[in-house]
């Protein structure tokens, strides 16, 4: 598949996905007979989107792309190595076998990212944004646009291509130009959208068929957007999670009451100040916050444990 077939391919998912959920938010207000959010506040969320684009987007120009991460991890490799690089490019079975590798090899990196960098005291305004919507769906704030993604997507890109260079070296194989198999993990992105999707998680089909190969399904990923956060941190695969003692199983432990998002006190502009500035309570009731973050729903004291190490509980 070439690149710009892969990349069509991409975006038209991706845009399926966004306007599925679309269609299942509107499905889930006239099931309930809640009324919808005011134009006010869906103004103020397309707002706090084009923020956090803006904010991502200038993140991404600062740090090297995932392209550049393989090639310089290659260029050391076969430096500290003394060991030519390869000409030949990977297709057919070895290209499939190699992508595949790939896939779980970088759901390790961003497994232990996830859990050890993003989780962590000093790294948690990195992904706070993240967790904060207590309504799971690709379309909100903190999913749809990750201000400060770049940061562990960079670290996770960089020890997947080191980490795959230094195997190829160890196990005598060509050093392989990675080109080949970089739209394949456009596959990466979309799992890792389709996991956050409201609509596909209405059907446990969607989780019989994607957990086969191990891919975070939409009920298995909703686990860790709890307020405890501690349960399937593998953002597009469970299979780290499985072999390190963090799975829970939706099937046999299913979601139930538990709340969603952050168990503290936070807003949208919380999360880009290291929740020193937050919004008013004028502008929180006037734009319905509380609609989509959890506001004034703990105590002092448990927000400082949180603060303190947000992945506590389950590491």
């Amino acid at each position: 598949m070439t690149s710009g077939i892969a990349l069509a391919v991409f975006v038209a998912l991706e845009t399926g996905l966004l306007a599925l959920d679309l269609v299942e938010l509107r499905r889930r207000h006239r099931a309930s007979g809640t009324t919808p959010p005011a134009f006010a506040a869906l103004v103020f969320l397309v707002l706090v989107t084009a923020v956090f684009f803006a904010i991502q987007w200038t993140g991404t120009r600062l740090v090297p792309s995932q392209a550049e991460l393989f090639d310089r991890a290659r260029e050391w490799t076969a430096r500290l190595s003394l060991q030519p690089l390869a000409d030949a490019s990977l297709s057919g079975w070895p290209l499939l076998a190699v992508a595949a590798g790939v896939f779980y090899l970088a759901g390790l990196c961003d497994y232990a990212t996830h859990r050890l960098f993003s989780h962590s005291r000093w790294f948690w305004f990195t992904h706070e944004y993240h967790h904060l919507p207590n309504e799971i769906n690709v379309l909100m704030p903190g999913i749809l646009t990750r201000p400060f993604g770049f940061i562990p997507v960079a670290l996770a890109g960089a020890a997947t291509a080191g980490t795959l260079y230094l195997c190829l070296w160890a196990a005598r194989l060509p050093l392989w130009d990675m080109t080949p198999i970089l739209p394949a993990l456009l596959l990466i992105v979309v799992v890792l959208t389709a996991s956050h999707s409201a609509f596909l998680r209405r059907y446990p089909a969607v989780h019989r068929v994607m957990r086969i190969p191990f891919f975070t399904t939409p009920q298995e990923h909703i686990l860790h957007h709890t307020c405890a956060m501690n349960v399937n941190y593998g953002n597009f695969t469970t299979l780290w999670d499985r072999l390190l003692g963090t799975y829970r199983d939706p099937l046999s432990n299913p979601l139930g009451d538990e709340p969603l998002g952050l168990p503290y006190d936070q807003d949208f502009l919380g999360t880009l100040t290291f929740g020193r500035i937050k919004l008013s309570a004028a502008m929180r009731k006037r734009f319905q916050v509380d609609r989509c973050c959890n506001l004034s729903s703990a105590s002092p004291e448990a927000e400082a444990t949180v603060r303190q190490d947000p992945g506590d509980g389950g590491e």
